[in-house]
């Protein structure tokens, strides 16, 4: 897991990701799956990508969980979903609905802003594919603190994501002019704020050690 940037960043990253990926394992599929209720950010993001690469992808939405089964086809590339729900706080079941994916072929995106930090996350074991979220929500970090993304092990050498920025360059105070990335998961972009990640590295620290604070320390993302 990488600590940077901010969540609509990092998901515009990990969803450029996975296409480029499904582009070169089915060209035909061009949908992204999720939810009318998802956190509006992330629709917004998806639309933008699919406008910005105007390849045909579109943005397939449903009104429920229960309809997540019979939206997710041959055609699918990405399923996007929140693991928890902002509004209801319903919380989906992350191992059966990646598996879902999976059977038929799509990969997924979770948006984990409102359940890291609140309640476990197991994203190996439910052998999800790509993961963004926040840390000033039930992480305690604060308005302004970094969001972070995670990509899963087997996707790490596939990894690219359009946003070279400087931070993830492999010698950034070299001052090249061609871009090298760190390394194959160069998933960071611009220079962090020390102080707002001073802030969250505090946050995280003092609630691992507080046991009156258990609703964090219980948390894990893994």
């Amino acid at each position: 897991m990488v600590v940077t940037d901010t969540t609509s960043i990092n998901l515009f990253k990990v969803l450029a990701a996975a296409l480029r990926v499904q582009a070169t394992r089915d060209p035909s599929r061009k949908v992204i799956v999720s939810e009318a209720s998802n956190f509006p950010t992330d629709l917004y993001i998806a639309q933008g990508l699919a406008d910005l690469l105007q390849q045909g992808y579109s943005l397939r939405l449903v009104n429920s969980p229960a309809e997540i089964d019979a939206a997710v086809g041959a055609d699918t590339a990405v399923l996007m979903l929140t693991h928890v729900n902002y509004k209801s706080g319903e919380m989906l079941d992350m191992a059966a609905l990646t598996e879902l994916a999976h059977a038929r072929g799509a990969l997924t995106v979770w948006d984990l802003c409102h359940s890291a930090g609140a309640v476990p996350v197991a994203l190996n074991a439910s052998k999800a594919d790509y993961a963004i979220g926040c840390t000033y929500k039930y992480l305690n970090g604060g308005p302004g603190s970094p969001a972070f993304v995670w990509v899963a092990p087997a996707l790490r050498d596939a990894f690219w994501q359009p946003l070279s920025g400087w931070w993830g360059h492999a010698a950034p105070f070299a001052m090249e002019p061609q871009y090298r990335p760190v390394d194959a998961c160069a998933a960071s972009c611009a220079a962090p704020s020390r102080s707002r990640r001073w802030r969250w590295s505090n946050a995280v620290s003092m609630c691992s050690r507080r046991p009156t604070w258990r609703r964090c320390a219980r948390s894990r993302c893994s």
